[in-house]
């Protein structure tokens, strides 16, 4: 993708999708679940026109420097232009009108470190409000696996994760609304203003399954009633 800086020479300014770093079916599916959750919630919503979810794409930030740079793994933006965000390989602030408020970044062996050190400045610059980080191990590359930091005057704050009886750890994102739920082997989502999970692709393949079992049970019972009613010699 390209753009064109203003001013007199005009210059034509490269803006790559990638380079794309290597990652774990671990990372993969555990990404894959929350942007797609993040989407579908987002479409429901009364500002679904000016909201939008991204995973694992550049995002510039500074016109006419594309060597700044960050590719959040799931990031959430409000009050953005949707028409120049949908179907574009990169996200650039200019454009959409508003940097993300919200980033999660999924732990692997190769990002971690640079999730932890070098991020936090990065996303300060671009004007994130919340940054998240996941350990999908449960805890060999994070610990707590679950970490939350907002800023306040000018600072990241840790955000209180709840370590919880059975095992799994809460924690509250205030720029979504949402609490984020590490219940082995995922994290979940869950908007309390509506008292309901938001829903991730198994979700959905196992309400498809729910629902053809549903219809074969019903087609079961109606093939028995009509051998029943053809065994009294009553129409079927």
């Amino acid at each position: 993708m390209s753009t064109v800086v203003a001013g007199p020479p005009e210059v034509e300014v490269e803006y790559p999708e990638g380079p794309k770093v290597p990652e774990g079916d671990l990372q993969v599916r555990r990404r894959a679940e929350l942007h797609f959750a993040l989407r579908h919630w987002l479409a429901e919503r009364p500002d679904a026109d000016a909201a939008w979810a991204s995973s694992d794409i550049n995002v510039y930030y500074k016109q006419g420097d594309p060597t700044v740079v960050v590719a959040p793994d799931v990031a959430v933006a409000f009050g953005v232009n949707v028409e120049a965000l949908d179907g574009q390989s990169t996200y650039r602030v200019w454009d959409a009108g508003a940097p993300p408020i919200f980033v999660l970044e999924v732990a692997s062996p190769t990002t971690v470190a640079i999730d932890v050190t070098v991020k936090p400045a990065r996303y300060a610059e671009l004007g994130v409000q919340e940054y998240w980080r996941f350990d999908p191990t449960g805890g060999e590359l994070l610990q707590p696996p679950l970490q939350g930091e907002h800023r306040r005057s000018g600072r990241w704050e840790p955000i209180g994760i709840a370590h919880n009886a059975d095992g799994t750890l809460t924690g509250r994102s205030s720029a979504l609304g949402l609490e984020l739920h590490w219940r082995p082997p995922k994290l979940r989502l869950y908007d309390p203003a509506d008292g309901r999970w938001l829903l991730d692709p198994d979700d959905l393949l196992e309400a498809r399954r729910d629902a053809e079992s549903r219809a074969e049970a019903a087609e079961a019972e109606l093939t028995e009633l009509r051998r029943r009613l053809k065994r009294r010699g009553a129409p079927a």
